[in-house]
């Protein structure tokens, strides 16, 4: 609790005395929540991160599957395929939050 001293007591009367006298607009509102700006909805953030986290997880597993239990002593066409798949994925989840940090307003 601020205490007022004689000054602000004497500024908030003139204040009070000279100000003006609004009329009674029943649009005034209306126009002023027209001009605010909209809420931002959540979800969209909300299921980008949950696939996000889902794709990471999924590429986590890939790199373990090939690193570990893949044949390496044979490479087909089917583990270039998995390989590059694999290595696309990680960049692009790698590069999306560096992108978008450089893109917020």
């Amino acid at each position: 609790m601020s205490k007022r001293d004689k000054k602000d007591i004497e500024l908030g009367e003139l204040l009070k005395k000279e100000a003006y006298d609004a009329t009674p607009n029943q649009w005034f509102t209306h126009r002023v929540m027209h001009k605010l700006p909209a809420k931002k909805d959540k979800t969209a953030l909300h299921m980008a991160w949950f696939f996000y986290i889902a794709a990471a997880l999924v590429c986590i597993g890939c790199w373990l599957w090939v690193l570990f239990f893949n044949d390496n002593t044979v490479i087909t066409v089917r583990d270039i395929l998995y390989y590059a798949t694999a290595g696309i994925v990680t960049l692009m989840l790698t590069f999306s939050p560096i992108v978008a940090m450089f893109k917020r307003d």
